[in-house]
């Protein structure tokens, strides 16, 4: 039991599964769902009971039990999980508050599985993907193996100078992450948010080369040194500087500042920029004319089932465009396919998932497909390089700018 320290606090809610399997593969016509778990719907992972949710909480009772050990086995196993949280938003025994169950706990999967994550990585079964990502991570403070200096590229194709939050007071942070800061694809997202927060004349700024990974890779994948290191110096960080509003553009970094820093940044209001342009919207008279786009939107699962985050981009895309939602949506919809260090150790996996969103908007004949995460941007729209459709990948930034800059999208 000493090498599961971090289940054992949760072991509760470990023990609160009663094998029903509502969560492998629930159906519920009438609600359009129609089988959540991302992973159970390809064909890389071999549709064998350990690898989704029931047969995980089987494995969880027999190492509290002493009838099974961590090993490197396990750790592949648990680490083919996007941790999307489908398997918890379906689970009687999580939500029906009407039944006493017997341990008078409820299921909280995500919780669960990242506890077992931690405890596998400290018994030294770390998948080497993440070794190298969560290393990068604590020595240069981001898990792209990237100069910090590279953090404020993306603003050399700006035509306005940004605030340097680290050295003047702002009222607003941008947090911009490390994705959309230093991967290639996810950059426009940086540049469009900096640009709508300079055209809605919002005071922010940027903390470019001093901006610290949120740490949110590192929970994911197990690795909580290198998570509360980063944490502690991120809020070190927004208390010497005088931080009292954050935005992100990230649905990740959202997730975690508000879930995992939970009351360390409890004096620190946190955005996210679909809320910001969302309540623009309501309080500003935006032309009359819409985008002549037909859109639909990708739920992030950080946002969406993580944090209950539903109704703001859905204000944005029914204002400017012709909106329609996805057969899956909400609590509903399918993963992208790549959170949880999956889309880093399993990029098979992850593209497969990501094949089987696209499948599903594509069949919306729909323009443009639009999400609030880079995470989501950049496996998706993987996934249409991979399969060659025609299908446009923006994120919802992007799109609003183009109404404020009054230039129709191309």
């Amino acid at each position: 039991m000493e090498s599961l320290k971090n289940l054992k606090k949760m072991q509760g809610a470990a023990l609160s599964c009663v094998s029903c399997g509502q969560c492998r593969n629930p159906i519920w016509p009438s609600k359009n769902i129609i089988g959540v778990c991302p992973v159970y719907n390809t064909e890389y992972t071999p549709k064998f009971e350990p690898y989704f949710s029931r047969g995980k909480n089987t494995i969880l009772k027999g190492l509290l039990w002493g009838e099974l050990n961590l090993s490197q086995d396990l750790a592949n196993i648990f680490f083919q999980c996007t941790t999307c949280g489908a398997c918890e938003e379906f689970c009687h025994n999580s939500y029906n508050q009407n039944i006493d169950f017997p341990t008078h706990r409820w299921m909280e999967n995500v919780k669960v599985y990242e506890s077992l994550r931690a405890d596998l990585v400290e018994a030294g079964f770390a998948l080497e993907e993440h070794k190298e990502m969560n290393k990068a991570l604590q020595k240069l403070k981001n898990p792209y193996n990237r100069e910090p200096h590279a953090k404020l590229e993306w603003t050399k194709d700006l035509d306005f100078k940004i605030k340097d939050a680290s050295k003047e007071p702002v009222e607003y942070l941008y947090y911009v992450g490390c994705t959309s800061a230093l991967s290639l694809k996810t950059q426009n997202i940086a540049k469009a948010t900096a640009q709508v927060l300079q055209k809605l004349e919002i005071d922010f700024g940027i903390l470019g080369e001093n901006e610290i990974c949120c740490g949110s890779v590192a929970k994911r994948t197990g690795d909580l040194k290198v998570f509360n290191q980063v944490k502690q110096e991120n809020i070190e960080q927004f208390k010497r500087l005088g931080i009292k509003k954050i935005i992100t553009s990230c649905a990740g970094c959202y997730r975690t500042f508000l879930k995992d820093y939970h009351k360390d940044l409890s004096d620190i209001k946190i955005y996210h920029s679909s809320e910001i342009i969302s309540d623009y919207i309501k309080n500003k008279k935006l032309p009359q004319k819409k985008l002549n786009l037909k859109t639909t939107y990708h739920d992030p699962c950080h946002l969406g089932r993580h944090c209950n985050f539903y109704e703001p981009p859905r204000n944005v895309l029914n204002a400017i465009s012709d909106f329609k939602e996805m057969k899956r949506s909400r609590e509903n919809a399918l993963c992208c396919g790549a959170g949880g260090g999956v889309k880093k150790a399993f990029p098979e996996l992850a593209l497969e998932m990501a094949n089987n969103r696209i499948y599903e908007a594509k069949e919306m004949e729909i323009d443009v497909l639009v999400s609030t995460c880079p995470f989501c941007h950049r496996n998706l729209n993987d996934s249409i390089d991979h399969l060659g459709i025609n299908l446009k990948m923006i994120d919802l930034t992007e799109l609003f700018l183009n109404i404020l800059t009054e230039n129709s999208y191309n």
